[in-house]
């Protein structure tokens, strides 16, 4: 048997810290790691491009809600897939990227040598490399606390002459902390309390960071003692499915009941939401009324807003001692009830039509009915993104999945790539837009390659939509948004996959037969919209 070497301990190290799976594309950095893999009970899933690797390991981060884990080669191999390590950033997600980087002794006379880790830096949580084999254990087990302390990607370098050396003697042991829930400041929540009871109309906003947490409970419990609205950010979409005080989404994308009840909001608890630009509309939400913020990141208190009660703690902490302390008023719990029940279901609208073109919005409401609640349900970025967001519904066990802090195009499909990965009997529908799939569609042939029976519904406009729409709105004409797209269904034939093109509703009886009974054969939706029609919230930007 070969001695093992440090590439062997990293990878056990990388089990032992709970990963199952590992991501990647090989080069000649990572070439040696790769390779030790067959000795290793890891499973490896390789893309064709770097970008897509990372957000695999997003998707799967995402799904299990825990470190996402993804090898890349030096050099070029790490700026390709620098776009996926920005998007993990922006929207809190924990990942270890390995880099395999070039030799010590030739490190800088190296054809791709680069200084991976000062360029990551703007993009990452924390940075590290391994100069030697003794230093490896040290360094990946810092690597894995701070993506999960952080919640981020952290870049782990690893040269190709650590990979090749005899592994250390130390016996990998993870860094394992103690779990417990961080208590709120009592005079905050006093604050926080008064504010809310002060209000004529409070109001909820959960983001992700209370869905993380599994707060939806005690969010309930507030809300029906405090006679409150729930309005969810995108990443919460789903936290409270059914419940009757639940607006739906707030923000640039709105569903009617939250444009609705979402601007009367004189107070607002905000919790484990960013109130960024598109949960705020760009400031022209809550200007004026009272904010309670509540985080436990202390950056992200203020960052996007002033705030007039920052809390720093445990969600469900907080919405706990907030429940106590509040005064119940039922009268307008009720009130509000009967509102939400009085608002025109987004699906009930009455939708364009047009000869071989179908309304994306109505499109998106027959795929929300086709599709199991459990389902995870993978969004882009562009005029697509604002039809999941306001007509799929995410049942009982289901997920959205966004990247809604960057925006970066091309998320969805490996996204879903990863999610798949991760649970593999769940049901996946990945939405993208025409432009956004071509950047990814290489990696269709990787959902062939591991069986990933996921649904890709492509809104096909033949443009960059939202850029088309906004040169009309601002310029009043276009400049490079519009093409011939391909025939997306010949083309998913010829990657493995199943394809079909979709001009009506009545073309999705495929759709629905995938998704109750289940395949490992891709299905890719070539959905022919109506161009002229503006994602929700269209404009704002």
């Amino acid at each position: 048997m070969t001695d093992r070497t440090g590439s062997d301990y990293l990878l056990a190290a990388v089990e032992a810290e709970g990963a199952a799976t590992l991501f990647g594309l090989v080069g000649e950095g990572n070439a040696h790691l790769v390779d030790r893999l067959h000795e290793s009970d890891l499973e490896y899933r390789y893309a064709r491009h770097e970008q897509v690797a990372v957000t695999m390991a997003d998707g799967y981060a995402r799904t299990t809600g825990d470190v996402g884990v993804c090898t890349l080669t030096h050099g070029p191999g790490l700026t390709n897939g620098v776009t996926g390590l920005a998007s993990a950033d922006r929207d809190s997600v924990p990942l270890v990227v390995i880099v395999g980087d070039t030799s010590i002794a030739g490190r800088e006379t190296s054809l791709q040598y680069l200084d991976h880790l000062g360029m990551t830096d703007p993009v990452s949580v924390y940075g590290a490399r391994a100069e030697t084999t003794d230093t490896l254990p040290e360094t990946t087990r810092r690597a894995f606390a701070k993506a999960r302390e952080r919640s981020g990607p952290v870049v782990l370098e690893v040269p190709t002459d650590v990979q090749e050396a005899p592994a250390p003697d130390e016996p990998y042991e993870p860094k394992r902390y103690e779990t417990g829930r961080i208590r709120p400041d009592a005079e905050r929540v006093e604050a926080a309390a008064d504010a809310l009871d002060d209000a004529e109309n409070p109001l909820i906003l959960a983001g992700g960071g209370a869905a993380a947490s599994g707060t939806g409970g005690a969010i309930a419990a507030l809300a029906e003692r405090l006679g409150a609205p729930v309005a969810t950010t995108f990443y919460a979409k789903g936290l409270l499915p059914d419940h009757p005080l639940c607006t739906g989404i707030a923000g640039t994308f709105m569903t009617p009941t939250s444009a609705d009840l979402v601007p009367e909001a004189d107070a607002v608890l905000a919790v484990g939401a960013q109130l960024s630009g598109k949960t705020t509309r760009y400031g022209d939400l809550y200007a004026d009324a009272s904010v309670v913020q509540v985080d436990v990141d202390r950056e992200a208190l203020g960052r996007h807003r002033d705030v007039d009660v920052a809390i720093l703690g445990d969600a469900r902490e907080v919405v706990s001692a907030l429940t106590e302390r509040v005064s119940p008023d039922e009268g307008r719990a009720e009130r509000l009830r009967k509102r939400v029940r009085e608002v025109d279901d987004p699906a009930d609208l009455e939708f364009e039509t047009a000869p071989d073109a179908v309304d994306p919005r109505a499109l998106t409401v027959a795929l929300s009915r086709a599709s199991p609640p459990e389902t995870v349900v993978t969004v882009d970025s562009g005029n697509n993104t604002g039809f999941p967001a306001v007509f799929h519904d995410v049942g009982v066990g289901g997920r959205m999945l966004v990247n809604g802090n960057f925006g970066a195009m091309g998320y969805s499909l490996p996204a879903a790539l990863g999610a798949k990965a991760a649970d593999p009997d769940r049901p996946v529908v990945c939405y993208a837009g025409d432009g956004s799939l071509m950047q990814v569609l290489g990696d269709l042939e990787t959902a062939v390659r591991y069986d990933l029976g996921i649904v890709v519904v492509i809104y096909n406009d033949a443009s960059y939509g939202i850029i088309r729409h906004r040169q009309h709105l601002e310029y009043g004409r276009e400049t490079g948004a519009s093409y011939e797209s391909p025939d997306f269904a010949v083309v998913a034939e010829g990657l493995g996959a199943r394809g079909i093109t979709v001009r009506s509703l009545d073309d999705l009886e495929p759709v629905e037969r995938h998704l109750a009974e289940g395949s490992e054969v891709p299905l890719v939706v070539d959905a022919r919209t109506i161009p002229e029609v503006a994602r929700p919230g269209f404009p704002p930007y």
